[in-house]
């Protein structure tokens, strides 16, 4: 079970080539809102303080905050090749309305069997 966790989480995080699922896209993405809420919640409630803890705090939480801003992008382009599309197209959720792409992107199913980028992705 630790070993499909490790998998689903933290495998390949800033990794562009291969494919991901619509498991792996959905449950990321999730993963990812959840840690920013909590995030902003509890940024709220150390930030306002005068101390060394509540900076460290805010420190550490900007990191992560980016690493997890940043871990999006290649998960998002190997989305996109799960669908046989480039990556490219990842650029497209800066552009008005673009945002409705990682919609997209949650409910379409992939290409069955190899395509251009790899393999069907395993569970």
């Amino acid at each position: 079970m630790l070993n499909n966790i490790y998998k689903l989480f933290f495998s390949r995080l800033f990794i562009f080539k291969g494919r991901s699922n619509r498991k792996e896209y959905i449950t990321r993405i999730c993963l990812l809102t959840a840690i920013s809420i909590i995030w902003s919640y509890t940024i709220d409630s150390y930030g306002n303080e005068d101390t060394l803890f509540s900076f460290l705090y805010v420190v550490i939480l900007g990191i992560l905050g980016t690493l997890m801003f940043w871990q999006y992008f290649p998960l998002a382009v190997r989305r996109l090749h799960d669908l046989n599309s480039s990556g490219w197209y990842v650029l497209l959720t800066f552009a008005p309305f673009g945002q409705l792409l990682i919609l997209w992107l949650m409910f379409k199913k992939g290409t069955a069997g190899a395509n251009n980028y790899g393999d069907e992705p395993l569970n």
